[in-house]
């Protein structure tokens, strides 16, 4: 039997939600600005033909980096349908496929790499952790059925 959706649920949610954004921002911040303090994607538009300069670390980083902003757009589209009990279709199943091909990569590079670094990967962790539960929660028969957070 699937829990109704209160206001308390809501707030709860919203809660949880920004306070993994808020843990997590510093990660965010560096994958998603990297090093030369601009997007990505930005950087993307201007190199569409690879530039001979770059050499395989480069081009590392720099997919992991438009992987990490494709990651966090999607998280946040999860985490919005999620604090507002958006019911899952297929749009949202492809988005969180997507999202976990992304993030996977970032998260485990983050919680490896970045952990060496005096633990500042570690701050991904609340982040990492409610994508897995939105994952199972998208794909869950109904919306709540997942492991409850609503208690």
């Amino acid at each position: 039997m699937a829990k109704e959706y209160t206001g308390a649920t809501f707030v709860r949610r919203l809660m949880i939600s920004l306070g993994s954004l808020i843990i997590g921002s510093s990660c965010f911040f560096i994958g998603i600005v990297g090093d030369e303090k601009s997007l990505p994607i930005l950087r993307f538009l201007r190199i569409l033909p690879m530039p001979e300069y770059m050499d395989g670390r480069d081009i590392f980083n720099f997919t992991l980096g438009v992987m990490a902003f494709f990651a966090t757009v999607i998280l946040l589209i999860m985490m919005f349908g999620w604090v507002f009990n958006v019911s899952s279709n297929r749009f949202l199943k492809v988005l969180v496929v997507i999202g976990c091909c992304c993030g996977l990569p970032n998260a485990f590079v983050c919680l490896t790499i970045g952990s060496m670094l005096m633990g500042v990967g570690l701050l991904i962790l609340p982040a990492t952790w409610l994508a897995c539960h939105l994952t199972t929660w998208y794909f869950g028969d109904s919306p709540g059925e997942a492991i409850n957070l609503d208690r």
